[in-house]
């Protein structure tokens, strides 16, 4: 008799354990979860768990690895591709119920990485001195050089961030997911008062988007060897427009958290649905695939290989180098 009124009762979704609910809301991705936080009270707490949980995951990148394309626009070509190592998310650790963060406290976090020289670049870079930074042999300081010439108020960096997940051929990325691509232009003034020490902390940081999503940390050192004219010379306020060269050596580059939860969770997507697709780097090496696997590289007409690529070009190409 009792079950049958137990049966009667009328039941809704919020009527079960938390641990169910969790359950139910675990599969769904971070943009899925948030508009259900707004359901009532219970659904926020819950919503809120499961981000912060997702964040604090996110920031180590499992599987992935966070790499940075900073460059002159005319040296593209000759600039390496930097890793970026992770060193921490002020302000995430572990979640407690009694201290919980709001979803506006998540959207404030950052992750800080440092960006060093790949094996194979500093192994050119012991040959070749000047790309990349100093010339100690196995040192994985990454560098770049600003160059004013006589007039010129500003420089401009190209930034690339990206998340990547490797795989066991040098070159090749078993997923690629852009997290930023911004120009930033780094002027007379800031290189100066960064490199007496005037600046604030927050204000030595570079921002290469408007919404603050990716931003860089440089220690900045001027080049006294690169200026014109006699060696006693000294930049002043008013002699702005002298030619001057700095060393911009990169400290960290700053990831909004949220960010990258959600680059992540694009990642895991792009390998379930595209597990014959790989992301060449390497121009003009020849990789061997099968035939229905797709790449996006084009390998120059000399090097294309029919033995590993097939007997004819594809018909439709994906990108190109």
């Amino acid at each position: 008799m009792e079950l049958l009124n137990m049966a009667s009762i009328p039941m809704n979704i919020d009527d079960l354990p938390s641990e169910i609910l969790m359950q139910i809301l675990s599969p769904l991705t971070t943009i899925e979860l948030l508009p259900l936080a707004r359901v009532n009270r219970r659904f926020h707490d819950l919503a809120l768990r499961l981000i912060h949980t997702r964040l604090t995951n996110a920031a180590f990148l499992p599987e992935h690895e966070l790499i940075l394309e900073c460059y002159h626009p005319s040296a593209k070509i000759s600039t390496p591709t930097l890793q970026c190592d992770y060193l921490g998310t002020d302000g995430l650790s572990g979640y407690e119920e009694e201290n919980q963060m709001s979803f506006g406290q998540f959207g404030q976090l950052y992750s800080r990485f440092r960006p060093v020289l790949q094996e194979g670049s500093r192994r050119s870079r012991s040959r070749f001195p000047s790309v990349g930074g100093g010339s100690v042999e196995g040192d994985d300081t990454a560098t770049v050089t600003v160059d004013l010439d006589d007039g010129e108020m500003f420089s401009q960096l190209c930034s690339v961030t990206s998340m990547v997940k490797t795989s066991s051929r040098r070159g090749l990325y078993l997923s690629h997911v852009n997290i930023n691509d911004g120009v930033v232009r780094v002027f007379r003034r800031w290189l100066r008062q960064c490199h007496k020490g005037e600046l604030k902390e927050q204000d030595q940081i570079l921002w290469t988007d408007r919404q603050k999503n990716v931003g860089l940390r440089f220690k900045v050192r001027e080049n006294l060897g690169a200026r014109a004219g006699p060696a006693i010379w000294t930049q002043e306020e008013e002699d702005e427009d002298l030619p001057v060269s700095y060393e911009l050596e990169y400290q960290e580059v700053l990831v909004r958290t949220g960010q990258l939860l959600l680059k992540v969770e694009r990642a895991e997507d792009q390998e379930i649905h595209n597990t014959d697709l790989g992301f060449v780097r390497e121009t003009g090496s020849k990789v061997p695939c099968k035939g229905e696997q797709m790449f996006f590289w084009m390998p120059p007409a000399n090097t294309y290989d029919r033995q590993h690529w097939g007997g004819s070009a594809p018909s439709v190409w994906v990108g190109g180098a």
